[in-house]
């Protein structure tokens, strides 16, 4: 397995010493690290949130009950509070072993073949077997307090199929690192069908030197309300998430790739409004049941309501195909991206 240094990569040289220091403390199962060494100006809840980013094997602690503590003895120290015994320890961590193995053979029967393909499978066996945890994002935005630290790890997303943005995002990681994949977290604010900002984690991916984002969090959501795989948010630019995602770009890899988008694989990027109707020409034409198209930012789109407009569109040049078949359709303005199923 290759090692994923990406968050670390962006520390500077009093961070990365705390990095070290947490990384040890976690792999030796400690309840303490002694900070007496770190520069008071660190902010320490940043740099575990590299660690455990990087690092989403490590799945034996509450995040929420980690705290600063001094004595004249042991002078500063960071408590490890919630963390577990050990013989619970070797019971989780054995469990999720055996849940990757069974994961990384389910990807197997599928015979990926490249990166990309190898990312699509992790992508899509996410949104086959992991449902976002709205009773533990209600509880949180309630009480302000954890209240299942399994469903912020990657425990939480494979073994019980629930989880938040960053039990999915260890998810993830924990399945690409294992296939050689770097991947790490992306601590920032995200809103989703919403107006207001809030706390959100997406990953960072890097492929051939090339880094891009992915938030398997928003496409398990708009797989849950379409009943089918969404790719809107798979392997895209800094540009294209900072349209509803908020984070230090500071702090992370310059992401401006989008090569690994399923659109740009797929050949369904339109840069203009002629492109849009020859892909749902081709579409219509092929009688895939599934269509999938991205219009580049800027491009206009004719009337008050772009969806309608496009739901016409598609019905219109499909009818001149010959496909006169009901279909149902939305349209993402954030990503720019149009979906709509044909029934059988």
């Amino acid at each position: 397995m290759k090692q994923c240094r990406l968050g670390y990569e962006k520390l500077n040289l009093d961070e990365k010493l705390v990095y070290d220091n947490l990384l040890n403390a976690f792999i030796t199962f400690s309840d303490s690290v002694d900070s007496n060494r770190f520069k008071k100006n660190i902010d320490l809840m940043k740099v575990l949130n590299v660690v455990v980013g990087d690092n989403p094997s490590i799945i034996h602690f509450n995040k929420s009950q980690i705290k600063l503590s001094s004595s004249m003895f042991s002078g500063k120290q960071i408590k490890l509070c919630g963390t577990y015994s050990r013989s619970q320890i070797n019971k989780i961590y054995s469990e999720l072993e055996s849940k990757v193995e069974f994961a990384l053979n389910e990807i197997e029967l599928l015979n990926p073949i490249t990166i990309y393909d190898k990312l699509i499978c992790i992508y899509e066996y996410l949104q086959d077997n992991v449902t976002y945890d709205e009773q533990e994002l209600e509880q949180m935005c309630r009480t302000g307090n954890i209240a299942n630290p399994f469903s912020h790890n990657a425990y939480g997303a494979l073994i019980n199929g629930r989880a938040v943005c960053d039990g999915i995002v260890a998810a993830f990681s924990l399945i690409a690192q294992r296939m050689g994949i770097e991947s790490t977290m992306v601590a920032g604010k995200a809103k989703f069908y919403t107006t207001d900002f809030s706390n959100h984690a997406w990953n960072l991916i890097r492929v051939d030197d090339k880094c891009y984002h992915v938030d398997a969090t928003w496409d398990i959501n708009k797989k849950d309300n379409t009943g089918e795989y969404s790719y809107d948010y798979f392997c895209v630019d800094d540009v294209l998430i900072s349209s509803n995602h908020h984070w230090n770009i500071n702090t992370t890899h310059v992401c401006d790739y989008n090569d690994l988008s399923f659109y740009s694989r797929n050949k369904c990027y339109a840069n203009n409004l002629s492109q849009v109707e020859e892909m749902f020409l081709r579409y219509a034409k092929s009688k895939q049941q599934f269509v999938r198209v991205r219009i580049r930012e800027g491009i206009a789109i004719p009337g008050s309501d772009q969806q309608q407009y496009l739901g016409q569109l598609l019905m219109s040049v499909a009818s001149k195909a010959g496909r006169n078949v009901p279909f149902e359709y939305y349209w993402n303005d954030d990503t720019r991206c149009f979906f709509a199923k044909f029934k059988q």
